[in-house]
């Protein structure tokens, strides 16, 4: 069993001579954990920047307060609060208090923080605190820094949750200024008395350390590349992960990039269903491919998902248009929606989920056909669906034929640094020629689930939908030109076995439809031969006689009983070779 001093520090550790960043989720957070610290730094004259997560709202129990006003009191009190121990640099973010975890945008805001300011030292909250802003606060960091090339170091600090610290600091010297700090966030005092509990800890965190050091800040002191190759959780605890988020509250970057041109009815259409993604850390990169102007409609969405906006002055292209969303994403993984066509919600959170978990880079879902007659958002017009794009991957039959939609496919961005960007080139099937060439460098992992719809707007059959919108044949012939150099004999012959096998496939599919359709007319006809048989048991004998006529050679008189269950063995019976021939052809 391992003795005390592996467990927590006998000596105290000097954080100066660093560029400071501190991450607060509410105004008096960073006093509370860190502001003996902060005194230290600022003293020292290091750089050092306060960065509050949310408004503070909702830290006013007794809902008296115009929620306006009381924001504005929490910044007061925090600009106050930060000048009592030497810090003026302070930024305040929008987001709601106890919303930050899955706010659209935190994370792209979390990134950009961190290129721009550049800290050497960053405090944080623990991933073991108890309010949900602060374990959001600290999943957002770490998030961000997996995603990242960065090198400084974390200290989580402690304010709602002691935690395992392995380091200590000395803020005796600088404890008047950080009761000063603390007493200016009265509207806060009013609710517990914060200060009197923080000195409370920060007395007990100074058990080990000499005599002369009457109050201490407790750290967990851990480097950034830690964190990237374990994540936090596995820091502190392996129970820690009860208070981690769920799935679609964290999680790396995913940048969806939407090519558009002229079409900002179904625009709006694609938007919402990203807007509408259960997975949270998300951007948007709108390409105007020479367009009209589309950012009125864009700025529908702006306030509830981070969204790019860019715009070719010309009309440069499908592929070009792919190329400069995939130059201006920042997302670790990448995914395409053209503006025809939409997401379901979970389609982000499963195809993360898969990739996350196996570590490979491409993995793509299930997307249903629907054919409109007029608009989309009017259920009449949705006329037919298609599930067709359901085949698991074969990188043979991909050189033949496209299979795998744009939107589907979820990709990380060390794909790019293996298979160069869309080629200009082409005018159609730019992305099936992408999907051939990353192909021959990656597996492709199939997620047998719908996720997304291929939307086709005026047109009831597919192919027709295609050689109406491109010059169908004439590119198709181009592509495979191009990609000759992967089409031997040996990819035929795969290619034709998996035709003929699907062909087998969709003519058992047919007979099975057929059959079943058989017996359902069968059924049919028997249950109301039973009904009449019924009701003529029911009525009285005249009338019998003249239903029976209705209905052939049936007996005037009562139906016997043996008869009735003759009915209803045959009924029986039927429903029997149903079940029996389904489970035959699987």
């Amino acid at each position: 069993m391992q003795t005390e001093e592996k467990l927590i520090p006998f000596h105290t550790k000097d954080p100066t001579g660093r560029r400071v960043l501190v991450l607060a989720p509410h105004p008096d957070d960073e006093a509370l954990g860190c502001g003996g610290s902060l005194a230290l730094h600022a003293e020292a004259g290091d750089p050092v920047k306060i960065v509050f997560l949310t408004n503070g709202a909702k830290g006013d129990s007794t809902g008296k307060s115009e929620k306006y006003h009381y924001v504005a009191l929490r910044r007061e009190e925090a600009e106050k609060a930060c000048g009592c121990v030497g810090v003026a640099e302070l930024e305040f973010w929008p987001y709601e208090d106890r919303s930050l975890a899955g706010a659209h945008g935190a994370l792209g805001r979390m990134v950009d923080l961190l290129n721009d300011y550049g800290p050497e030292l960053v405090y944080a909250p623990s991933p073991l605190e108890i309010h949900p802003d602060h374990r959001a606060a600290c999943f957002l960091l770490c998030d961000a820094v997996r995603g990242g090339d960065f090198s400084f170091e974390v200290a989580f600090y402690e304010v709602g949750q002691p935690i395992c610290v392995n380091a200590l600091v000395d803020i005796t010297p600088v404890l008047p200024k950080k009761n000063k700090s603390i007493s200016q966030y009265k509207s806060q005092l009013k609710e517990r008395p914060y200060g009197e509990i923080t000195l409370g800890l920060n007395r007990f965190r100074s058990m080990t350390l000499p005599g002369e050091v009457t109050h201490a800040e407790g750290f967990s002191w851990q480097d950034c590349g830690l964190i990237q190759k374990i994540g936090p959780t596995a820091i502190f605890s392996h129970r820690a992960h009860r208070l981690a988020p769920d799935p679609e509250e964290s999680g790396p970057l995913v940048s969806i990039i939407v090519r558009t041109k002229d079409r900002p009815h179904l625009l709006a259409h694609a938007i919402r269903s990203i807007d509408s993604q259960t997975y949270a850390n998300l951007e948007v990169v709108v390409i105007n491919d020479g367009g009209k102007d589309v950012a009125d409609v864009l700025e529908i969405f702006s306030g509830d998902i981070p969204i790019r906006h860019l715009r070719h002055e010309k009309c440069m292209g499908r592929s070009a248009a792919a190329n400069s969303g995939l130059k201006a994403a920042k997302g670790k993984y990448l995914n395409f929606l053209d503006d025809d066509d939409v997401f379901y919600p979970n389609h982000v959170t499963c195809l993360v989920n898969h990739l996350e978990m196996t570590r490979e880079n491409v993995a793509y879902s299930n997307v249903l056909n629907v054919h409109f007659s007029g608009p989309p958002e009017n259920p009449l017009n949705r006329e037919k669906e298609e599930l067709i794009f359901a085949f698991d991957f074969d990188p043979n039959r991909l050189l033949f034929e496209n299979y795998i939609p744009i939107m589907s496919v979820l990709f990380s961005r060390d794909v790019l640094a293996a298979v160069p960007a869309f080629s200009e080139d082409l005018t159609l099937f730019e992305d099936w020629d992408f999907w051939i060439r990353v192909s021959r460098h990656f597996q492709f992992h199939h997620l047998d689930n719908t996720t997304a719809e291929y939307r086709f707007h005026g047109s009831t059959g597919m192919a027709a939908t295609h050689r109406m919108k491109y010059r169908y044949d004439q590119a198709r012939a181009m592509l495979f030109d191009r990609n000759r150099r992967y089409m031997d004999g040996r990819a035929w012959a795969a290619f034709r076995k998996a035709a003929e096998t699907q062909s087998e496939q969709t003519q058992q599919a047919q007979k099975v439809l057929s059959a079943l359709s058989h017996m359902t007319a069968r059924l049919e006809e028997t249950r109301q031969t039973l009904e009449q048989l019924q009701q003529i048991q029911l009525q009285p004998h005249p009338k019998n006689v003249e239903r029976s006529s209705q209905i052939g050679s049936l007996s005037p008189s009562p139906v016997p009983a043996e008869n009735q269950f003759r009915f209803r063995r045959n009924l029986a019976a039927i429903l029997a070779r149903v079940r029996n021939y389904c489970v035959k052809k699987g």
